[in-house]
């Protein structure tokens, strides 16, 4: 029975010579890079003999849930879910809106009635309201509470985007992403491959 040095030495003299003259240099630059080994605790310095706990026999999941701290956690936690649900949702329905060169703008009472969000408490809709919508840079507020999509680049159509290209090449600033100018346009590409 062949050895496993056996089965590589007849591997390597049936080997191409170029292909046996790579692997041996390979092989020593790869010895000559250093490598990091973990230091290994000494006895030593390790402590006595402590009784280690099992992981899975001391943890208790049902009372991890009781804990006022972590049911705090996961209450932020669901908010943040929320927030990036209902953001998400409201960001779409601008964007859409606009596309369709729907412009007015709308209050966060008629944002949620057109995204079907009904089930939005007082205390979310007055966070939407004041922190959540005017913060946001997609969206323009309106000194009436009213709220509307802002792209970021306000071109409509083909002529806009030719002049917001040609200002921009006039300015050395250079080119625009095409999912910048997908916001303000409907059939971006199509205006685009046009342009060109």
């Amino acid at each position: 029975m062949a050895t496993h040095f056996h089965r590589v030495f007849w591997f390597l003299l049936t080997m191409d010579p170029a292909l046996v003259r790579e692997r041996e240099a390979f092989l020593r630059r790869a010895k000559l890079i250093p490598t990091i080994d973990a230091p290994k605790p000494s006895l030593a310095t390790s402590e006595p003999h402590a009784p280690r706990r099992s992981a899975t026999s001391s943890l208790d999941y049902r009372a991890l849930e009781s804990r006022p701290i972590n049911q705090g956690r996961f209450a932020i936690l669901s908010r943040i879910v929320k927030y990036m649900k209902v953001n998400q949702v409201i960001y779409l329905l601008f964007k859409q809106r606009h596309l369709e060169h729907d412009l007015h703008p709308l209050s966060v009472d008629e944002i949620l009635e057109e995204a079907m969000l009904q089930d939005i408490s007082h205390h979310t809709m007055k966070w939407l309201e004041d922190e959540a919508l005017p913060n946001n840079p997609k969206i323009k507020a309106f000194p009436e509470k009213k709220f509307a999509f802002k792209p970021k680049y306000d071109a409509r159509n083909r002529q806009e985007l030719y002049h917001l290209l040609k200002r921009n090449d006039v300015k050395g600033i250079g080119g625009v992403y095409l999912d910048d100018i997908a916001e303000g346009i409907s059939d971006a590409e199509k205006v685009v491959s046009v342009c060109s």
